[in-house]
C-alpha cells in the first residue's frame, strides 16, 4: 500500500486486501518490448548501412528495409489518399502526389548513402534513440503505472489509489456499495481477471475498478464486508471490534445510531429495489435517477 493511501485509513481500520491490477492487463507492452530489442539488434546488424567488410559486396539487408518503408509511405501517403477519393466528383492530386515524391526522395537518398560512414554512425545514434522512446513509452511507463495503482479493501471501505507523480484516489463507504457486477472476455478468462463495476448510492454512481485478478472472489469478499459492515452498525457497534465492556444501559446517542444504522439499512434495500427495477426494464436509466435522488432527499428528512 502507497504511503498516502495508508493515510487515508481511520484508527483501528483492518486492510482486509491490497491487490494491483493484473499483470496480464499490460502483456501487449511486454510484447513491444520484445520486438523492440529484437528490432534494434536488426537494425545494427543486418540491416545496418556502411562500408562492407567484404569489397565489393552489397548490403542487400539494408536496401530490402529501405525498399519496405518506401512501398509502405506509397501506401499510406499516395495510394490511400487516392483510394479514398473514389467516386467524388472533384479529386485533389497535391497530396497523394507530394507524398509520393517525398517518399522517392527520401527512398533515393538512402540509397545514395548506404556506404557511408558517417551515415551509418547516424543510423545507430537514431536506432537506440527510438529504442528507447518505445520501451519507456510501451513499457516502463506502464510497469510504473501498474506498480502504483492499489485496489484496496478495508472493513469500512473501498480505495483506489492510482497515479506515479499526480495522485488520485477514489473512497467508497462499504454501507453505500448497492450491488456489484462483473465481465470477463475469453482472454481474461484464461488467466483469471476481469473487470467489477461497483453501484453505489454516492457521487460516484457506477465505478468500475478493471483487471482485478479473481473478480468472483473479490465480488464475494466486498459483498460480505459490506454485509458485515451494515450488521455492526445495525448492532450499535463501532466499526473497529474492541472488547466488550459491561456498563450502563445505551445512551440517547446509542439510540441515535442505532436510528442511523436502520435508515442506512432501509437506503440499501430501497436502492437495490430500484436496481432490480431499472435491470428488468421497468424504470428507465432517467426514471431510476429521479426515484433514487427522490429516495435519498425522503431519508435525509427523516
Amino acid at each position: 500500500m502507497g504511503e498516502t493511501a495508508s493515510e487515508m485509513l481511520e484508527s483501528g481500520e483492518e486492510v482486509v486486501f491490497d491487490r494491483r491490477h493484473s499483470l496480464w492487463e499490460i502483456w501487449r507492452n511486454f510484447l513491444a518490448g520484445i520486438a523492440a530489442v529484437v528490432a534494434l539488434v536488426l537494425l545494427l546488424t543486418r540491416f545496418k548501412p556502411g562500408p562492407s567488410s567484404v569489397p565489393g559486396e552489397t548490403n542487400w539487408g539494408y536496401i530490402a528495409l529501405i525498399g519496405l518503408m518506401a512501398l509502405l509511405s506509397v501506401f499510406f501517403f499516395a495510394l490511400r489518399p487516392l483510394l479514398r477519393q473514389r467516386g467524388q466528383p472533384d479529386k485533389k492530386y497535391f497530396l497523394p502526389a507530394t507524398g509520393a515524391l517525398l517518399t522517392l526522395g527520401g527512398w533515393s537518398a538512402l540509397m545514395w548513402f548506404r556506404n557511408s560512414r558517417g551515415f551509418a554512425e547516424l543510423w545507430t545514434l537514431v536506432a537506440w534513440a527510438v529504442f528507447a522512446v518505445v520501451m519507456v513509452g510501451w513499457l516502463l511507463l506502464p510497469l510504473l503505472r501498474w506498480y502504483f495503482t492499489h485496489f484496496i479493501l478495508t472493513d469500512r471501505k473501498l480505495i483506489l489509489s492510482s497515479g506515479v507523480l499526480n495522485k488520485q484516489f477514489k473512497v467508497i463507504p462499504l454501507d453505500q456499495v448497492n450491488d456489484i457486477s462483473g465481465s470477463q472476455n475469453v482472454w481474461e478468462r484464461i488467466f483469471n481477471y476481469g473487470d467489477l463495476v461497483i453501484e453505489s448510492a454516492g457521487e460516484f454512481g457506477q465505478q468500475p475498478f478493471t483487471n482485478i485478478g479473481n473478480p468472483r472472489e473479490v465480488r464475494a469478499l466486498i459483498l460480505e464486508r459490506r454485509n458485515a459492515f451494515l450488521q455492526r452498525r445495525a448492532a450499535g457497534a463501532p466499526t473497529a471490534s474492541p472488547p466488550t465492556v459491561v456498563g450502563p444501559p445505551p445512551t440517547t446517542e446509542g439510540a441515535v445510531r442505532e436510528a442511523s444504522a436502520a435508515m442506512d439499512l432501509k437506503l440499501v434495500e430501497g436502492l437495490r429495489k430500484l436496481d432490480e427495477l431499472r435491470r428488468s426494464g421497468a424504470l428507465t436509466e432517467e426514471e431510476f435517477q429521479r426515484a433514487k435522488k427522490e429516495l435519498l432527499e425522503k431519508l435525509e428528512d427523516q
